[in-house]
């Protein structure tokens, strides 16, 4: 198993290593400057998920779960 995982990294841990934020502003590049971001910082990937598929689907954003599914599969490979 990789360094991260949707269960124990945070938002945070995702925005401040540069390998995680590299792949999470691959697969969601709408999301880069949304304001929720800085502060879902102290929560889980797992715990934020149903406020990024909310705010994803209120954004017009394709294919949420093809790209949290993709999203999970790099950080694991991290």
């Amino acid at each position: 198993m990789g360094k991260y995982n949707f269960q124990e990294t945070t938002i945070g841990d995702i925005l401040d290593n540069e390998d995680a934020y590299a792949v999470f502003k691959e697969l969601v590049p709408e999301a880069i400057d949304h304001p929720m971001l800085e502060v879902g910082r102290p929560f889980t990937v797992e715990l934020a998920l149903p406020f990024i598929r909310a705010i994803g689907e209120e954004m017009g954003v394709e294919n949420i779960d093809d790209r949290v599914e993709k999203f999970e599969a790099a950080l694991l490979a991290l």
